[in-house]
């Protein structure tokens, strides 16, 4: 009787030669397969791993920056108010996008644009500009131009100081018995212009009235004069 081939010791199963064999002598379509299931768990292993990482990364910024897009929040001076400020909106922005504004309108001899110690934008409307004189009703012509100024305001949360100027030049008018009547109706029916028309947040506004004793220029000639009249608008991170 032979001897069983497979009861020899040099016949003996090798484990790791069967699974070479296994995979050479398996079909070319099944061979392929073996190792796409591999790499399909690799890549929804990764997939769940980023979206890990991404939720993580989003509730983290909630944390910092609080709720909404780069945005903080910090409390107005004195009135424990707290504010949204759009820490993306630099001054060098807001002033570069109120200029084009005023480029826009064509008729920027009567508007200007100034950036104060780097914080704050003044954009000065002469009041002729606005108003009859001695009057509070705006022309049809300066709802134009305010229209195109609001787009500047609202590209950013900045608080607007509506500001009221006249010359010294007595008032006439038995509606607005002084400059001081005047400058503040002035510029209140900007605001109320701004809020009500523009849709500005009225939140973000607030009115304040000079009469004539903030003058661009001494009031001394007529052209000085109607430097002094005018309406600006000073934005600030905070309220001025």
């Amino acid at each position: 009787m032979k001897p069983d081939p497979k009861g020899s010791p040099e016949n003996k199963s090798d484990p790791v030669i069967d699974f070479y064999d296994d995979v050479l002598t398996f079909p070319e379509e099944k061979q392929q397969n073996k190792w796409s299931v591999s790499w399909s768990d690799l890549m929804m292993t990764m997939f769940i791993l980023f979206a890990v990482m991404y939720i993580y990364q989003i509730g983290d910024k909630d944390i910092r920056l609080g709720p909404g897009p780069a945005k903080n929040r910090i409390s107005d001076q004195g009135s424990g108010q707290t504010l949204n400020i759009n820490t993306q909106s630099r001054p060098a922005e807001v002033f570069d996008r109120a200029k084009q504004a005023v480029k826009d309108i064509m008729v920027d001899e009567n508007i200007a644009v100034e950036l104060v110690n780097g914080e704050v934008i003044k954009i000065i409307l002469a009041a002729d500009l606005l108003f009859d004189p001695g009057r509070d009703n705006l022309k049809l012509g300066a709802r134009y131009q305010l229209d195109q100024i609001a787009r500047a305001l609202s590209d950013n949360e900045y608080r607007i100081n509506v500001a009221g100027h006249t010359d010294d030049t007595p008032t006439r008018s038995g509606s607005f018995p002084t400059n001081w009547d005047l400058s503040a109706q002035r510029a209140v029916r900007v605001a109320r212009y701004l809020t009500e028309v523009c849709k500005v947040d009225e939140n973000r506004i607030f009115v304040t009235a000079h009469s004539f004793h903030e003058p661009l220029r001494p009031n001394d000639t007529s052209t000085n004069r109607a430097l002094n009249r005018r309406v600006e608008l000073i934005l600030t991170r905070q309220k001025y």
